[in-house]
């Protein structure tokens, strides 16, 4: 049932709403499922219709983590968005996109995205010099972490395999 409202709130574009099924919330998290209804790209990445994204909130961390996986269930990867101002309420969650997103292929390469975006959002004026700090403390934060960070991801998809993987809401 997508009865739960994301908002993601952007620098340099309009605000995005996506409706969501909510897995679980906890004061300051929640667990969010999505099922693609088409397809979409993250960079050079196909994202194929009836994929499911397992997105991780918490209102304590500099970043969501996304767990994506096929209509078969294979892993795609996993998509860090460098976010602030997390806040999960009782029918939605909203927060800020601060632009730079890392992926994690299931190989457990990285690759740092969307680094012209925030560039280019800095030299316009819409991310000043302390969000930068903040944004490259969460980068590192991320990198230097991320094998931890998806263990305990991983976790969470073991021991809710049956809710994440049914059939779609």
């Amino acid at each position: 049932m997508n009865d739960f409202l994301e908002i993601k709130l952007h620098r340099n574009k309009p605000t995005q709403r996506f409706r969501c099924t909510l897995l679980q919330r906890e004061p300051g998290c929640a667990v969010l499922l999505y099922v693609a209804d088409g397809p979409g790209q993250i960079a050079d990445m196909l994202i194929a219709e009836g994929s499911r994204t397992i997105a991780h909130y918490r209102e304590d961390l500099p970043y969501v983590a996304w767990r994506m996986f096929d209509a078969g269930e294979k892993l795609i990867g996993t998509l860090f968005h460098v976010c602030a101002n997390v806040s999960i309420q009782e029918d939605r969650l909203v927060y800020e996109d601060l632009l730079l997103d890392i992926w994690v292929a299931p190989d457990g390469s990285l690759r740092i995205l969307d680094q012209d975006e925030l560039h280019a959002c800095a030299e316009a004026g819409l991310v000043n010099a302390r969000e930068l700090d903040y944004i490259r403390s969460a980068r590192l934060r991320i990198v230097e972490g991320c094998n931890d960070i998806i263990a305990g991801l991983e976790a969470f998809e073991r021991d809710n395999r049956s809710s994440l993987f049914a059939p779609a809401p």
